[in-house]
């Protein structure tokens, strides 16, 4: 499941996502943006013991 733009704001207290960015790292969250920018954090990454989160995709340079 993926949280909602609501949830987002509620968890981070932040509209703007590269806000939203800076306070999912400062936590801990792992999180992925789209291609348009936008955050998609899993609702199973809030829950799972940090060993067991899922790990952000390697970035890849051309």
């Amino acid at each position: 499941m993926i949280l909602t733009n609501a949830n987002l704001v509620e968890l981070t207290q932040r509209r703007r996502r590269s806000a939203q960015a800076r306070v999912l790292t400062a936590l801990g969250v792992p999180f992925r943006q789209r291609p348009d920018g936008s955050i998609v954090v899993f609702e199973s990454d809030l829950h799972a013991p940090p060993k067991e989160r899922s790990a952000p995709p390697a970035l890849r340079l051309r």
